[in-house]
């Protein structure tokens, strides 16, 4: 199950962009050769994401060519 290391990953990076803003919203860029099953992703997203700035963030699929798996992007709560 690669998808475990690849949300892991995920949440690292991201986790290190957003600093202490909580993240609303996480895409994924993924192709249909890249072997990515997305379920499981978004059921170790949830499990990844406990305890971190990404916690209660949503995590989206956009559909892309070939191999592709990239962060697409990710949206940041507005500071108080």
């Amino acid at each position: 199950m690669h998808e475990l290391g690849l949300t892991r990953r995920i949440v690292s990076i991201v986790a290190e962009h957003a600093g202490a803003r909580r993240v609303r919203r996480v895409r994924l860029a993924i192709g249909p050769m890249a072997c990515v099953e997305r379920r499981s992703l978004s059921f170790c997203f949830d499990l990844i994401a406990e305890g971190t700035v990404l916690a209660g963030a949503s995590l989206e699929f956009m559909e892309a060519e070939g191999d592709t798996f990239v962060i697409k992007d990710y949206e940041l709560e507005e500071a108080a």
